[in-house]
């Protein structure tokens, strides 16, 4: 989406740059700090790295969120 005048990519990180100098992001790992992350999703599964991962507000390696009435999971 970032190489089309449809969507209007909104990025300094010169994304398509990389592209045409043949970065394509293979072998690398991105960490994400967040209050959880569903690693069953469709868009994450296939590249989820169980070995990247922490769950530090359940202090163990399963970083799904909770998802209960209180909403603590923030």
């Amino acid at each position: 989406h970032c190489s089309d005048n449809t969507h209007h990519c909104q990025s300094d990180m010169n994304i398509v740059g990389a592209w045409k100098r043949g970065y394509t992001g293979k072998n690398v790992v991105v960490t994400i700090l967040d209050d959880g992350i569903e690693r069953n999703h469709p868009d994450l599964m296939q590249n989820y790295d169980s070995q990247a991962s922490f769950d530090v507000n359940g202090n163990d390696f399963d970083p799904m969120p909770r998802y209960d009435a209180s909403n603590e999971n923030k």
